[in-house]
């Protein structure tokens, strides 16, 4: 009697609206998803919370359990997710999104637990698959630049020339289940998304970096379409790949997903005309990672889920010794 072969597993690392692209990419194969989310946000409706309650960054979490429960074609559910994103407009409650409310709620019910929240949150949308906090633990991020030191993760984006990122406390534990995640996966994705307030805050946290040293998953770098505004102004892919082996020396990166803009009728400019993050090539493979290129969306619009799930296919498909 034959078994049916698990679905390969993919480890997300992330947070904010890259984590939930590639989990809407994922969606479109058949492989088990798993999101590793940063929790150091201090701004909007997340830092309220945090400063009002003492509880972790929750609006990554809901992103990216709204990510994994888009599609559902449960009726209450699908009205339930229409609501975790709805914000209220006035009053006291005014910026605040009624899905980190929901989400502070269950906290609460679990007694602060919050894989617990986490878990039924997923139930009560429809989520398939896992949402994990980097840390259960309240952090802060900081950024070290030539001019002093920036606090904050809202602040630290808007930084230009960061010479460094650290969380406060440093190097916190990571919540249960990461890295087990990590090191039972068979690949992973890094972004895309924001390099020091989205993907860094998760490496930096104790066990993961050495957690993707030891996996046996392809380690993909998925970059970003163009230049962030702040924080990596200025910056190409290469530098990218440069700022995460500064702070993570020993993460082993295996591929690089580097975007190539479309172009039309042989010209050499972007369909949505704003610049796409510049590729250096040779100090790329100088990095040890292989260089793979592909059109992943528009540099003003995003990644394209569609697009990001061929390149997914293709990396899932390649000889993983290959690749490595």
């Amino acid at each position: 009697m034959s078994t049916q072969a698990p679905r390969p597993s993919v480890v997300v690392v992330g947070g904010g609206h890259g984590c939930s692209r590639s989990l809407a990419a994922l969606a479109r194969l058949d492989v088990a998803r798993t999101a590793i989310v940063t929790v150091a946000d201090d701004g909007g409706s997340s830092g309220r919370l945090r400063r009002d309650h003492d509880v972790v960054a929750l609006g990554d979490l809901r992103m990216a359990t709204l990510a994994l429960a888009d599609g559902v074609d449960d009726g209450l559910q699908r009205d339930l997710r229409a609501l975790a994103v709805r914000r209220f407009g006035r009053g006291e409650l005014a910026g605040h999104s009624l899905g980190n409310l929901l989400l502070l709620g269950l906290l609460e019910e679990h007694d602060g637990d919050l894989l617990a929240a986490l878990g039924r949150f997923a139930a009560l949308v429809g989520a398939d698959g896992r949402v994990l906090p980097a840390t259960t633990h309240p952090v802060d991020l900081e950024a070290h630049t030539a001019s002093g030191t920036v606090a904050g993760q809202a602040a630290v984006a808007t930084t230009r020339r960061i010479l460094d990122v650290r969380l406060s406390p440093a190097r916190p534990p990571a919540a249960a289940g990461v890295t087990d995640a990590l090191r039972d996966a068979d690949l992973v994705l890094l972004g895309p998304g924001s390099l020091y307030t989205s993907i860094l805050p998760v490496l930096l946290v104790d066990g993961v970096a050495e957690a993707l040293a030891s996996t046996p998953a392809t380690v993909v770098l998925v970059g970003n379409l163009r230049e962030q505004p702040g924080e990596t102004e200025g910056m190409d892919l290469a530098d990218h790949v440069a700022a995460l082996r500064q702070h993570v020396p020993e993460l082993r990166l295996d591929v690089v997903l580097a975007h190539v803009p479309g172009r039309e009728g042989g010209g050499t400019e972007t369909r949505s005309q704003v610049a796409a993050l510049a590729i250096d090539e040779e100090r790329i493979l100088a990095d040890g990672a292989q260089l793979v290129r592909a059109r992943l969306g528009e540099e003003r619009d995003g990644h394209d889920p569609v697009r990001l799930a061929e390149a997914v296919h293709d990396l899932l498909r390649a000889d993983r010794s290959a690749l490595r």
